[in-house]
């Protein structure tokens, strides 16, 4: 999904499950998110290939969120943040800055385990899951919901839910917007088989 904000272009994806290389990026991208999954099964040994695709995409700025298949940022987030290339940059649990935009990441795969505060200035706030209640499929994440009621972030970029993938909705203060591609892809992989 293309974002045209503060003189930068921005492209978010989420949920290529193994497809990445189907994913069909604009050209000229400042800045790239990827709110998770980009592996098919939750497998540590997939990862390296999707991050030498990601990490060979032109751009300024390249922010990876993991996502549930990701399961490994969990179990051994040690090991599996020494995977992560200098060309990429993990944002989990933490705010930056880049040419004066405020990217934001809180751990949500697919629920958010703690209460966490998070500036009121975010322009993005990037997770793999959804809110409750918001492109969801009733099964977004309640205490996520409070969090944005609270801080209102411009945007919230999210995946997971595949079936509501490239749809947004917004309210008076934030745009959500699910950035899963996983169907997008399949459909296109399935009209080349036929």
């Amino acid at each position: 999904m293309l974002f045209n904000y503060k003189n930068h272009k921005i492209f978010a994806f989420s949920d290529t499950h193994g497809m990445h290389h189907k994913l069909e990026i604009p050209e000229n991208i400042d800045i790239l998110i990827c709110a998770g999954d980009g592996i098919q099964g939750f497998s540590e040994n997939e990862f390296p290939h999707f991050l030498r695709w990601y990490g060979s995409i032109p751009a300024k700025l390249r922010l990876f969120v993991a996502g549930n298949h990701e399961i490994f940022f969990d179990r051994y987030p040690q090991r599996a943040k020494i995977l992560i290339p200098k060309s990429i940059v993990l944002l989990e649990n933490q705010e930056m800055d880049f040419e004066g935009i405020r990217f934001c990441s809180v751990v949500a795969r697919p629920y958010l385990k703690n209460e966490v505060q998070i500036s009121e200035n975010v322009d993005f706030l990037i997770t793999h899951a959804p809110v409750k209640g918001i492109l969801d499929d009733d099964i977004g994440c309640s205490n996520l919901r409070r969090l944005i009621t609270e801080s209102t972030p411009k945007y919230h970029i999210f995946g997971h839910i595949h079936s509501q993938g490239l749809q947004q909705w917004q309210n008076e203060k934030t745009t959500f917007c699910n950035v899963s591609y996983f169907n997008h892809l399949q459909n296109s992989y399935t009209q080349y088989l036929t």
